[in-house]
This record gives structure tokens, C-alpha cells and sequence, in this order.
């Protein structure tokens, strides 16, 4: 039996979806606006992560970006990744190619703008990307983000593909493999 000091180290991945609480995609939300807590939420964890020493992705909507890019420059100038989780929270599969690719080229080029850094990572609204909608991963590729975390590997009533793998994997369309690593949530 191999000694503990030769066991391979084990990684984490902490992800927090930047969003307000009304942007979630349920019929029951009665409101898609409303007092926006994202900031004094947002500063709670980050005091936490802050003092556990933890770096995490912010998966981060371009409409958050674009009301407080302070809390974006803060997450960001705190060694966390800023990644893009769409501009609006619209479901992937409810647009069509070009309004999904309008969307998040916006929130990824507004992002960058606010970080000066690359924006490398995508997380679809309510994991959105499902079998119908596959062609949002091309999207993505040609976007130049080098991963996603936008397939669920289980089925609900919103989304998943439950036969997909439960670990980092590179999609293949049309037995082509993308340029680009899914990392299922």
C-alpha cells in the first residue's frame, strides 16, 4: 500500500455563480428585478474565503459587471478567476446561436475590460447547455474560452444531459473533440 506522502494531492474547485437572487430561471420567482444584495453577499464570502486562504471561480453575469464593476475589480484583484456566466441570465437553449453568442462575447468583453485579463471560463445560466443546444460549446471554442462548466451530468425539469461524464472531459461534436475541457459542475 503506497505511503500517504505518495498519494496524489487532491484538487478542489470552488465555484460561485455571481448573480443576484432574482435571476434565478424558476417559473416560481415572481420578479426578474429587485433590491440587489450581490454586493453585501459577495463581500461575506469573500471575507471567508479570504480567511480559510481558498481561491475560487467566480462564474460572473455581465449585468452584475456592468452595475457594480468595483466588486468585479475587488474579486478579481483578490487572486480569484473571473469567469463568464452570460450577460442576463437568459437559458442557452432558449436563444438562438446568435443571440447566445452576442450574449457572451458582451459579458466575456466586458469582463475583460474590467480585469484586463482573459476571460478563459464559461458556466451557462441554470446549466443550460443540455443535448438540444450542444452547438453553444463551438460557440464558446470559437469565443476563445478554454473550458465550460455548463453540463450537468444528471436530468432535472431546467437541465442536465444524464448520461454525460462526471469528469473533466473534452466534448466531441460530430466526432470532432472542440478546443476546450467541459469541467461538469
Amino acid at each position: 500500500m503506497p505511503s500517504e506522502a505518495a498519494q496524489p494531492a487532491l484538487r478542489n474547485f470552488f465555484t460561485i455563480d455571481l448573480e443576484d437572487w432574482f435571476h434565478a430561471n424558476y417559473a416560481a420567482t415572481p420578479t426578474t428585478s429587485g433590491p440587489s444584495t450581490v454586493a453585501q453577499n459577495s463581500a461575506v464570502l469573500l471575507d471567508l474565503l479570504a480567511r480559510h486562504n481558498v481561491r475560487a471561480t467566480f462564474f460572473c453575469l455581465g449585468k452584475v459587471a456592468l452595475e457594480h464593476p468595483e466588486l468585479i475589480r475587488r474579486i478579481h484583484g483578490l487572486g480569484h478567476e473571473i469567469a463568464s456566466h452570460g450577460t442576463a441570465h437568459a437559458l442557452a437553449y432558449t436563444q438562438t446561436p446568435a443571440e447566445f453568442r452576442a450574449d457572451v462575447k458582451a459579458s466575456k468583453e466586458r469582463l475583460e475590460d474590467l480585469t484586463g485579463t482573459a476571460v478563459l471560463g464559461y458556466r451557462a445560466p441554470s446549466w443550460s447547455i443540455t443535448r438540444a443546444n450542444l452547438w453553444a460549446l463551438n460557440e464558446l471554442a470559437e469565443l476563445g474560452f478554454r473550458y465550460d462548466s455548463s453540463i450537468f451530468p444528471l436530468a432535472t425539469f431546467l437541465y442536465g444531459i444524464p448520461d454525460a461524464p462526471r469528469f473533466p472531459y473534452v466534448p466531441e461534436i460530430g466526432g470532432k473533440a472542440l478546443p476546450l475541457t467541459e469541467i461538469p459542475p
